[in-house]
């Protein structure tokens, strides 16, 4: 899991299990308090309709974190059912078991939160231009799609950064006028490598419209010749018109439009080929560009072994009666999605992309248009 994607579901579970107030509820049934009957059902079945409203909007991540902290009970009627019951019903290890789980996430991942967070974990930065005066930049991420397991052949990082190097230098020209240059706010791997470019805050809209329009035209193609179907995409996301413009404003000449418009190409291939994608491009959708754009030539992957991940949990100080708390275990039992050489059959279409590391790209004048 990506350190971005921990933050968010600690602080999704956090919420959750505040909102539904879980710890106080197992508190009060392990004490014993029983008065108000009917008011303690209802306080009970309240709890257990927030807290499933919640897990509606729970991705895979919140998922696992439950799993993880031994908060799966949370999802089993017998337990809330034991809880109306009675003290007598349920297990006073597992409410302890549960109640230090909400501990933890309540309470401890929060520290781990903040030594996770970092200052230019935001979308927009304020940095200082050439002349001394503040330029806002904006943060564009780039993930590398991959089959579970696999390791990365550094060709495709190489090819990634250059890529998106040369399509942020064809948009700024474009644009004319002196503009910030491209630069890397972080790298962060986990399930997903990922990448936080910062640039002109303009500059990155065109590029993150531009690769979804692209992307949205193409992943159903049929067309055996990919740098067509880009180029093509690219007319009709009306690139071709926006280098006109520029073309008619004097800001470039009909060479360099040309030239501009094969290395944007040619980075939108480079890009795709080596697997990058943004978030919106994986959107939920028929076709996931994390799944559609895993490169499928055969890489080094690494054993599969069972992890068992021990977790200390933390003394509570309310009178839990837990003496001892069992290590968590977490078991991947996931499947590959892809076998490693098969390609992936997308639509009516059945478009299979060769994804390799793409080579350096050459000077622009060997490209065809």
């Amino acid at each position: 899991m990506r350190r971005d994607r921990i933050i968010k579901a600690v602080n999704t579970l956090k919420d959750a299990l505040q909102a539904a107030q879980i710890r106080e509820l197992l508190r009060a049934a392990r004490n014993g308090q029983q008065a108000e009957g009917v008011n303690r059902t209802q306080k009970i079945l309240l709890a257990y309709n927030v807290f499933m409203r919640h897990y509606q909007e729970f991705a895979d991540d919140e998922k696992e974190m439950m799993t993880f902290f031994g908060l799966t009970p949370l999802l089993d009627l017998a337990f809330w059912s034991a809880l109306i019951d009675g003290e007598q019903a349920v297990s006073r290890k597992l409410m302890a078991d549960v109640d230090v789980g909400a501990y933890n996430v309540i309470f401890v991942m929060p520290k781990l939160r903040e030594l996770l967070t970092r200052e230019n974990d935001r979308d927009q930065l304020i940095v200082a231009d050439a002349t001394g005066g503040d330029q806002e930049i904006k943060r564009l991420r780039l993930l590398v799609a991959e089959r579970e397991r696999s390791l990365t052949d550094p060709h495709i990082i190489i090819n990634v950064m250059r890529s998106l190097d040369e399509f942020y230098e064809g948009m700024a020209a474009l644009r004319g006028g002196d503009n910030t240059g491209l630069t890397v706010g972080s790298i962060d791997s986990g399930s997903t490598k990922s990448f936080d470019f910062f640039g002109a805050a303009a500059i990155m809209d065109e590029i993150s419209e531009l690769l979804i329009a692209v992307w949205d035209r193409i992943k159903y193609s049929a067309e055996d010749n990919f740098r067509y179907q880009i180029e093509v995409a690219m007319m009709a996301a009306g690139f071709i018109n926006r280098v006109k413009d520029a073309q008619t404003g004097g800001r470039i000449s009909e060479e360099q439009g040309q030239r501009i418009t094969r290395s944007v190409a040619k980075a939108i291939e480079t890009l795709f080929r080596s697997g990058a994608f943004t978030e919106e491009m994986d959107a939920v959708r028929e076709v996931r560009a994390s799944q559609f754009l895993v490169p499928k030539t055969q890489l080094l992957e690494y054993r599969r072994e069972e992890a068992r991940v021990e977790f200390k949990s933390i003394e509570m100080r309310d009178g839990l009666d837990a003496d001892k708390v069992e290590p968590l275990t977490r078991v991947h039992d996931g499947k590959d999605q892809l076998a490693a050489g098969e390609a992936p059959v997308v639509g009516p279409a059945n478009l299979k992309m060769q994804h390799a590391a793409v080579p350096a790209p050459a000077s622009d004048t060997s490209d065809a248009a």
